[in-house]
């Protein structure tokens, strides 16, 4: 396969999957072992994205590529997610989870009410995971969660500090 072709393959990958990809995942989508030429395709794919300044760019994080878009361009185009589908209900369901994790879906039902639609969406958009523990359903945040809404979870410890002594808080269950 000609290096233009593996660059398109690795370009439409990186569109529309909408998450991050390692290079051993990018060279299998090519079906090519080299890791250093699938290296040094997307890096030149994303020096051009770099010297075009167009609204697409591609991230490389712990060594994984992503594409996206500008950060100055987020806030202004951010209601044109591809998750539309996203109620109120489930937004806070979901921030229910995260600032809470991992926690009992039991927990979430005693305080949010019956929101199992909520739940079983969220894992189906792999926004959330879930695992047993004895008789309990244990919920928690995935990468997905973290990269699509820019959040990292360790940092919302910080949060739950601040608000630990807010019992009028709608997070504050325990």
């Amino acid at each position: 396969m000609e290096d233009n072709e593996i660059k398109k393959l690795i370009e439409g990958a990186l569109f529309i999957s909408g998450r991050n990809l390692s290079v051993e995942e990018l060279a299998r989508i090519c079906g090519l072992g080299n890791l250093g030429k699938i290296r040094q395709i997307v890096e030149s794919l994303k020096n051009e994205y770099e010297s075009r300044d167009c609204a697409l760019k591609i991230s490389v994080s712990e060594s994984k590529y992503a594409m996206d878009i500008g950060e100055n361009l987020k806030g202004k185009i951010s209601n044109f997610s591809t998750y539309p589908e996203m109620t109120k209900g489930m937004l806070k369901t979901l921030g229910f989870i995260a600032y809470h994790q991992p926690l009992k879906q039991a927990d979430i039902f005693k305080n949010l009410g019956y929101v199992y639609e909520h739940i079983k969406k969220l894992e189906e958009l792999k926004f959330i995971e879930s695992y047993k523990d004895k008789n309990y359903k244990i919920l928690k945040t995935t990468k997905k969660f973290e990269e699509h809404f820019n959040i990292n979870v360790k940092d919302l410890k910080n949060v739950k500090d601040l608000k630990k002594n807010d019992k009028s808080s709608i997070f504050n269950y325990e």
